[in-house]
């Protein structure tokens, strides 16, 4: 996804063989987790180029095949981060952020070619994307601790998670919806955190998320 040659081979690969494309999801991810300090450019934009624009690429090549067809199903898995910033997440969540606003702010502009677009939202599922933490380029010494308490509840978050076929279920059952929603949560965190951000006030809210990712 990021390379513009491959993507665009890869369209014309299918459309010689099958001739249309009814849905498209947009699953390929890399996580990244450090704090801001500790995180090189480079890595910030590699993870945004994976995980944002490697969506925008791909969308893009597949758009005029849609809106030739007047129709297509273009799904979009953002996760639990794009809802709420989380620490020691920063880029990965910069990035499912720009993926929830780009995918709502699309689904407007392509509904004229009933072209639907669905995001899909996890909360912590015990997938590849997390077993490997990949840490910042520079090591700060007065982030010791906070950067092993992150990392030790992210891995706790995902030994406890759910089990990925059940998002990959929730994926097949929206593909196959003839009435999308443009949002999809899946997960306890994913459902109900958004939800107690909005009912709690902002100071009770951080707290809460300091004491769930133990922060000191």
């Amino acid at each position: 996804v990021r390379s513009d040659q491959s993507v665009q081979s890869c369209v014309e690969m299918v459309i010689s063989q099958v001739g249309r494309i009814h849905v498209l999801i947009n699953n390929a991810g890399q996580t990244h987790t450090s704090v801001i300090e500790e995180t090189s450019g480079e890595q910030a934009r590699d993870v945004l180029e994976t995980n944002f624009w490697g969506v925008v690429r791909v969308t893009n090549a597949i758009l005029p095949v849609m809106r030739q067809q007047r129709n297509g199903h273009i799904i979009n898995i953002s996760s639990l981060a794009g809802l709420i910033g989380a620490p020691g997440q920063a880029f990965y969540s910069a990035s499912k952020f720009a993926l929830e606003g780009y995918s709502e702010a699309l689904s407007y502009e392509v509904e004229q070619f009933n072209i639907k677009i669905s995001l899909v939202e996890p909360g912590f599922f015990s997938t590849n994307l997390h077993h490997a933490l990949l840490r910042g380029a520079l090591i700060i010494q007065d982030y010791q601790v906070l950067r092993e308490t992150i990392e030790s509840s992210i891995q706790q978050a995902i030994s406890q998670g759910g089990d990925p076929e059940k998002v990959a279920d929730l994926v097949i059952k929206v593909a196959e919806s003839k009435s999308p929603r443009l949002r999809y949560r899946i997960g306890n965190d994913a459902i109900w955190t958004p939800r107690l951000r909005m009912l709690l006030p902002e100071t009770m809210f951080r707290f809460g998320t300091r004491r769930r990712f133990k922060l000191p």
